[in-house]
């Protein structure tokens, strides 16, 4: 669902989720789609199926700041898409997100044209892009979450072809749904 709605984000024009989530990480990614500018509107049809109906008919939109609860996908997936503004936003959580480390963050922004200030490796992180898709290499055992939004943010962002050599992938499966 949290990869629907970033999907949905980046996309020009309007997605259907049929059935969505409704876990407390699948609500902080609608807020987050929301904050970025997308418009959501939830339907129940005749047959009782939720869906969502998805707008994204502007640029993105940025907010100065960003919540991603408690959800480590959605703090790892959306931070590269935040960093395609060029806009200062700060990234937050809560509960056990606040105790999880981050320093991946401060260790690959910088090779991408973005400014990061973070609390040692924790949240909150303050980000300032834009995000300048470049050849570079990541290390796949951090986080696939981390490399899933960091292909989304490439793909709306890349003018020219870039190569990201992924060393230690862990969690293949998540990536090959983004690359095919």
């Amino acid at each position: 669902m949290q990869r629907a709605c970033a999907l949905a984000l980046l996309n020009e024009g309007e997605t259907i989720i049929r059935n969505p989530g409704k876990s407390n990480d699948d609500l902080a990614a609608l807020d987050i789609i929301q904050k970025l500018g997308a418009s959501v509107i939830i339907n129940t049809s005749v047959n009782s199926v939720e869906e969502l109906r998805i707008k994204n008919e502007n640029p993105i939109s940025f907010p100065s700041d960003i919540n991603c609860g408690e959800s480590g996908l959605g703090i790892r997936m959306f931070a590269p898409i935040a960093a395609l503004s060029s806009e200062e936003i700060i990234i937050n959580g809560e509960g056990s997100l606040l105790r999880r480390p981050m320093h991946f963050f401060d260790e690959i922004f910088p090779q991408l044209g973005i400014s990061i200030q973070s609390n040692n490796g924790y949240l909150p992180i303050k980000i300032k892009g834009p995000l300048q898709p470049a050849d570079i290499t990541i290390d796949g055992s951090l986080s696939s979450q981390f490399l899933t939004g960091l292909l989304m943010a490439y793909a709306k962002a890349a003018t020219k072809p870039v190569t990201i050599t992924v060393q230690n992938l862990k969690s293949k499966p998540y990536i090959d749904l983004h690359c095919r």
